[in-house]
């Protein structure tokens, strides 16, 4: 019955994420048909301890009894003998799963920044059982951008996946992406750029772990927050060379990975580094968020932290990613399903508004 039951488990999940036209790995398959066999061995070494235990009871028995109850037990250990061997033969049964034909759709990824024009990276979404690395790059799609229902731009050419514009994005105006393609028709999607976070300050304070390799540092930052919206947000670091601004060459700029025991925030150390909250907790008034990094202002280097304002949709997208990376190769935990604003397709049409604001000591 056990067994069964496994069995129905792991179609479940298969026809979930079939219903949901969600990629899942091959390798979580694989761990979820894994669990199946080692039930199966538990089972078996059940059989053989109530064999055992059997015999052990009846071994205690004065002689006479002993002798009486022989009969019983040669029937009973015969009967789980059957049985024992019935579950061996029953258990190598192979799975077959259908998990049908699903088809790909188009990927779409693009965050709109104030700062930068504005690019749009587009690729084939893959089948749960294709486990290759590569993405299947989209170069032959028509990308027209919007800015408040007036066509800005029309792109035709992709290199590498990769449409790039001459646009740069303007704060408080919405953006439309509608993408054009012989293979998967008419995907589009919208957003708007946010206004700036408003950050107080950044304060170097003391040292979380003192003594111990490496050393985390812990930074005081406050936030203000407008309460004219709900509004999301992510946070990042940078050290920075002394004389050098943020948007520096790169050789002058170095990403630090942050973290913080805030219950507010989720911790992204998959893909930004940084930590990603909203504003949930601190409507209309102020707040100062704990946050600490194994790296220090120096007499080279100035730490500079970067917050940025960004649509609700992206930070679904962001928790939601960072969700399923979490759940990593466990076998029991719920399929999670990426958050995605593309109609028609998947991905994420984004928008962030980020100021950086500059770390000083107590």
């Amino acid at each position: 019955m056990l067994i069964t039951k496994t069995h129905k488990i792991v179609k479940s999940q298969v026809t979930i994420l079939k219903k949901q036209n969600h990629s899942f790995p091959v390798k979580n398959l694989q761990i979820l048909i894994q669990f199946k066999r080692h039930l199966q061995v538990s089972l078996k070494r059940i059989i053989f301890l109530m064999i055992f235990a059997s015999s052990f009871q009846f071994s205690i028995l004065s002689p006479l009894a002993y002798k009486a109850s022989m009969a019983k037990v040669k029937i009973f250990q015969l009967l789980l003998s059957v049985g024992f061997i019935l579950l061996i033969s029953g258990c190598q049964k192979t799975i077959s799963i259908d998990v049908g034909q699903i088809q790909p759709r188009l990927v779409v990824n693009s965050i709109l920044d104030k700062d930068s024009i504005i690019r749009v990276q587009l690729s084939k979404s893959k089948s749960m059982m294709d486990s290759t690395q590569s993405l299947d790059r989209v170069n032959n799609a028509t990308v027209k951008i919007f800015q408040d229902n007036v066509l800005k731009q029309t792109l035709t050419k992709g290199i590498n996946g990769l449409y790039n514009s001459s646009i740069k994005p303007v704060v408080a105006s919405d953006y439309r992406i509608e993408i054009d393609n012989t293979v998967f028709g008419h995907v589009e999607a919208t957003a708007l750029i946010p206004i700036a976070p408003n950050p107080i300050s950044a304060v170097q304070t003391t040292d979380l772990t003192p003594g111990s390799a490496p050393q985390y540092i812990k930074f005081k930052i406050g936030l203000q927050d407008e309460g004219i919206a709900p509004d999301y947000y992510y946070l990042r670091a940078f050290l920075i060379k002394k004389g050098f601004a943020p948007g520096a060459n790169s050789k002058y700029v170095m990403a630090c990975k942050i973290g913080s025991d805030d219950n507010i925030v989720v911790v992204d150390d998959q893909t930004l580094n940084g930590v990603i909250f909203d504003d949930a907790a601190f409507v209309k008034s102020n707040y100062e968020l704990i946050v600490y990094t194994n790296y220090r202002i120096n007499a080279d280097y100035n730490l500079w932290f970067e917050l940025s304002s960004i649509t609700s949709d992206y930070y679904k997208y962001l928790v939601s990613s960072i969700m399923q990376n979490n759940a990593g190769n466990n076998p029991f935990a719920e399929p999670v399903v990426i958050k995605s604003n593309i109609e028609n397709g998947t991905g994420i049409l984004g928008a962030k508004n980020s100021v950086f604001i500059k770390a000083t000591t107590l």
